[in-house]
């Protein structure tokens, strides 16, 4: 999977490079003793260049494809599964509440927090084998953790953000993670 790369994370990479090369050149030219110092100096460049490559993340390596998503599963305060509905195979999600106006495709109607949910409260959308997801201008808001973060944050209403497997969605106060 290729993932694109802010303006400055490029730049401080080909900053990485030049230190390098500049140590090879000055390492070469200099008595033996200080081969080891530098040594050590240039793996240092190279593993904090491989992580900034990655972004940090060893799930987005080179050469590892992110974990397929099937599913949404609707937990409980306690963290237990109440209900889930499988999306392999769509390509778009519309969460909320089934209303006069139209149904939905995960229906948090009979949730405990339903009356802090939308009718139309988020989409899901599929792009190749991404997903992304958008608050649909909510009352109460969307919110996303991503996996393995403690930290969660809201989402601005039509702005998509990817989400993969092992991600938390927040509809209101009502949690739905994603397999």
């Amino acid at each position: 999977m290729k993932t694109e790369k802010s303006a400055w994370i490029l730049y401080i990479e080909l900053m990485i490079y030049a230190i390098l090369v500049g140590l090879v050149i000055y390492v070469l030219l200099r008595p033996v003793y200080y081969v080891a110092q530098m040594g050590t100096v240039a793996v240092s460049a190279v593993i904090i260049s491989a992580i900034l490559w990655t972004g940090g993340d060893p799930k987005l390596s080179p050469g590892r494809k992110p974990q397929e998503v099937s599913k949404i599963v609707l937990l409980d305060d306690d963290g237990e599964r109440v209900k889930e509905w499988l999306i392999k195979g769509e390509t778009s999600v519309l969460i909320g509440k089934k209303s006069d106006q139209g149904e939905v495709d995960i229906d948090l109607t009979d949730c405990e927090y339903a009356s802090l949910v939308s009718p139309e409260h988020a989409v899901l959308n599929r792009v190749g084998a991404e997903w992304y997801i958008e608050d649909a201008e909510s009352y109460s808001g969307t919110g996303i953790r991503k996996a393995g973060r403690s930290d969660a944050n809201r989402l601005i209403a039509e702005e998509p953000v990817r989400v993969g497997a092992g991600d938390m969605i927040f509809i209101a106060n009502t949690r739905l993670l994603i397999k």
